[in-house]
């Protein structure tokens, strides 16, 4: 367990619950994660913990020049994440037909959005919008297809994972703790001058 939960955190990926029961377990537990902890201090990492305890990732322990131009590209495509995983958090709200924004561990149910959705042009003309984010074009123009490739591409960046095949039902990870966690950070500090670059600041705080 002890490589196969480094090897994952060193790929850059989130263990929670839902991702990744065991690992999760196993890093819950103090000595555990202490020896991971440890090992990951001769790489230059830390393992850290989003702000709610849900998942644990791999930060930088020192920025030196290296760890700062991984730290871009990984705040590069969190850029690109940004605009459609709150556009889809709003959507599912309405899809849902609830007030709260999701949470790691809620179950989204394919045949049920799908339902949603096509008794609901609002909704289907939302979906199809999301083509126009990079990642999210489909060849099929159909909400069927829309919504496969919307789920897809989220599950691909680690916020769903695919609970159950047969059904396809969904299940939000603990990935989204950290997005809200960078987003509540971005909105705090939406005064940051862009001439830092590449918002450094953001990522000493969180990585």
């Amino acid at each position: 367990m002890f490589e196969q939960v480094v090897k994952r955190l060193l790929q850059g990926e989130f263990i929670c619950a839902i991702s990744d029961t065991a690992g999760f377990a196993y890093l819950q537990e103090s000595g555990q994660a202490a020896q991971v902890d440890a090992f990951l201090t001769r790489l230059d990492y830390r393992l850290s913990c989003t702000q709610n305890q849900l998942a644990f990732y791999a930060a930088y322990r020192t920025l030196d020049s290296n760890a700062r131009s991984d730290i871009r590209k990984v705040f590069s495509q969190f850029r690109i994440e940004l605009q459609p995983v709150v556009e889809w958090l709003d959507m599912m709200m309405s899809c849902l037909n609830q007030d709260s924004a999701l949470s790691p561990g809620d179950t989204l149910s394919f045949s049920l959005l799908l339902q949603a959705i096509e008794q609901n042009q609002a909704l289907a003309d939302r979906l199809q919008r999301f083509a126009t984010f990079k990642d999210f074009s489909s060849n099929e123009d159909s909400v069927k297809a829309r919504l496969e490739k919307l789920l897809g591409t989220l599950a691909k960046w680690g916020y769903l994972t695919l609970a159950n095949k047969d059904t396809l039902v969904y299940q939000v990870t603990g990935k989204l703790d950290y997005f809200y966690q960078a987003l509540q950070f971005i909105q705090e500090h939406e005064q940051i001058p862009t001439e830092q670059g590449e918002g450094e600041p953001t990522q000493e705080s969180l990585l």
